[in-house]
């Protein structure tokens, strides 16, 4: 166990969140930072895929998401016209582990604080915007210097604490931008993801009757609507390329409930320098078109608290975490990369030439499933049981540090 330590924990999002609270029922005294003065629900939805819930399970907080989230068994990429491009089942991975959860990201977060404010081993202070950190745990805010046994930069794309560390980081702008939106109404038609002449658009009712939108923005009759902050004519482009959307895109109040995403790519060739560590976008930002960004997040808090609780000096513990987590993360980020290229296809030949080339793929089951396996980075269901075992003191002894099933 790593009871005796103190961790402090920059950055109160998702991944970030999830860290303090498996770190703290490994044993450790968690401090969590967030500049923002106060928890905000981000106006968006997001899609939590079996990893995601598996750790969200092993903490219990996976059924309420549930009761307020809308499930979906099927994959589906569609033409603008609505003739499948891809359609494959969910990979399945058990009781509750065979589904993709549509869901509210508000409710995430709140749940997550709830439960972290439940736990009296987390300080949680906000407001605190960390402007220093360095590798033998120091860091700096608010006229405070304090120490800690190790430091989890959760802080986004834009890490102060990958900028301080020596990460061997390259930050790289793709060029891509996606838009995101929650609109009032449950029945809009909308589930799943088109390609069309303009890119993306996908989305699904998240259960409490509302829709998650998103959609991308590079093509430039988009690019500029957005550039001159014109909702009019955003909706006017996307309607003529995919006439569905309107059902959405009437529901769009103003310009200011589209949130606009540019991508930047992060790759990091060491993810630990001393005491400092980081995960979630710090580590490895992505091209949100495999949907495996928070879900990434989650699982790299969980991986780091089981590393952590195993017993063995921190140096190796940090080593096993990157060494089990970063090949498979590049893996995702690629196949996100390539999804990006090819959703962006404009011609009208080139397209229909993607479209039955994956359409071929598709019939190859096993490669699809397979794909989808890697997608997931860690067994699900092993995952899910280790992540419950954290409060235990079997966690080495259950084989839950290798990646194998646990012992029964």
């Amino acid at each position: 166990m790593i009871r005796n330590t103190q961790v402090t924990v920059v950055g109160g999002g998702i991944g970030g969140l999830t860290a303090a609270l498996l770190l703290a029922r490994a044993g450790a005294g968690v401090t969590l930072l967030e500049r923002a003065p106060e928890p905000r629900e981000a106006g968006a939805g997001l899609l939590l895929q079996p990893n995601g819930l598996a750790v969200l399970d092993g903490l219990s907080l996976a059924a309420d998401l549930e009761r307020h989230g809308h499930p979906l068994t099927r994959a589906v990429v569609r033409t603008s016209t609505g003739l499948p491009i891809v359609d494959a089942t969910v990979a399945g991975f058990g009781t509750g582990l065979d589904h993709v959860l549509a869901v509210r990201r508000g409710r995430l977060l709140a749940g997550l604080l709830r439960a972290v404010r439940a736990v009296p081993a987390i300080e949680t202070r906000f407001g605190c915007e960390v402007l220093a950190a360095h590798a033998d745990g120091t860091i700096e805010y608010d006229g405070h210097r304090v120490r800690a046994d190790l430091v989890v930069g959760a802080d986004g794309t834009h890490s102060i604490i990958r900028t301080a560390g020596d990460f061997g980081a390259v930050a790289r702008d793709t060029g891509t931008t996606y838009v995101r939106c929650l609109v009032d109404g449950g029945d809009l038609g909308l589930e799943g993801e088109y390609w069309t002449a303009l890119g993306l658009f996908g989305g699904a009712p998240i259960g409490d009757g509302s829709t998650y939108f998103y959609a991308a923005a590079h093509a430039a009759p988009i690019a500029e609507a957005l550039a001159r902050r014109d909702l009019t004519a955003f909706r006017h482009h996307w309607t003529r390329a995919l006439p569905l959307s309107a059902a959405v895109l009437d529901r769009v109040a103003g310009f200011d409930d589209l949130l606009v995403n540019d991508v930047t790519r992060i790759d990091c060739a060491r993810w630990a320098d001393g005491r400092l560590v980081l995960l979630g976008d710090a580590a490895h930002a992505m091209a949100p078109t495999l949907g495996q960004g928070a879900n990434s997040a989650i699982v790299d808090a969980a991986v780091l608290s089981i590393e952590m609780a195993a017993g063995r000096p921190l140096a190796e513990a940090l080593r096993r975490y990157a060494d089990r987590r970063r090949p498979r993360v590049r893996k995702v980020q690629d196949t996100a990369d390539r999804l990006a290229r090819l959703s962006a296809v404009t011609g009208p030949v080139p397209r229909a030439v993607r479209d039955r080339g994956l359409r071929l793929l598709d019939r190859l089951g096993p490669l699809a499933a397979r794909q989808a396996r890697i997608a997931q980075q860690e067994d699900p269901r092993t995952l899910r049981a280790a992540v419950a075992a954290l409060s235990q003191t079997r966690i080495a002894a259950a084989g839950l540090t290798t990646g194998k099933k646990p012992r029964t």
